[in-house]
């Protein structure tokens, strides 16, 4: 068993009337692939916000080690209209790019990607370099939300390979539970006010 990176404990949070979540207590250790799924609505991008701290618990305790490092992939893409694969990786990564570029090996990226402006490219490719750039950040915690969102078949068997692969941790949001099954060690189920 690895080193605990963050815990929930005794985690409550409602909207109005809604309870997304009660009495939530679980933690993720640095070795650790797991799985979130639920019904829409049902809080699974709200846990991710309080884990990154953009939102929190109405009760409870979120407790982050000193040595955690996130990464957070949204759904949501953030590029510039004349941003290319390099201007990116330069704009989001910490480490060298040398260095993150020889990671995009993993991800399938052909070396001509870089130079190209990532609107032309496929949601596929987009997708795979946002998680590129998230890599450049040397997290030893990746947050996944719905990854697999709209990609065609051949990135989602490359992330699947990454993710079977991946020696850090990551909590993976997906509404694919066999997505979940051949990627993740366990499975947090998000229902009824229930984690």
């Amino acid at each position: 068993m690895g080193q605990n990176l963050i815990q929930v404990s005794g985690g409550h949070k409602s909207y109005g009337v809604q309870t997304l979540f009660s009495d939530a207590t679980f933690s993720i250790n640095d070795d650790e692939h797991v799985g979130v799924i639920g019904p829409n609505g049902a809080g699974k991008s709200t846990l991710f916000k309080i884990l990154i701290g953009e939102d929190e618990l109405d009760k409870g305790q979120v407790v982050r080690s000193r040595a955690l490092s996130l990464g957070y992939l949204s759904q949501h893409d953030e590029w510039g209209d004349e941003e290319t694969g390099d201007s990116f990786l330069e704009r989001v990564s910490t480490l060298p790019l040398w260095q993150v570029k020889a990671k995009g090996r993993d991800l399938k990226l052909p070396d001509d990607i870089y130079t190209k402006k990532i609107l032309s490219l496929s949601g596929g490719y987009r997708m795979r370099l946002k998680l590129l750039g998230l890599l450049g950040q040397d997290p030893n915690l990746l947050l996944l939300d719905e990854p697999t969102n709209y990609l065609d078949l051949e990135t989602t068997l490359v992330l699947e390979s990454f993710l079977q692969n991946y020696k850090g941790a990551f909590l993976l949001i997906s509404h694919d539970r066999e997505f979940l099954r051949r990627t993740t060690d366990h499975i947090l189920e998000i229902e009824l006010g229930d984690i």
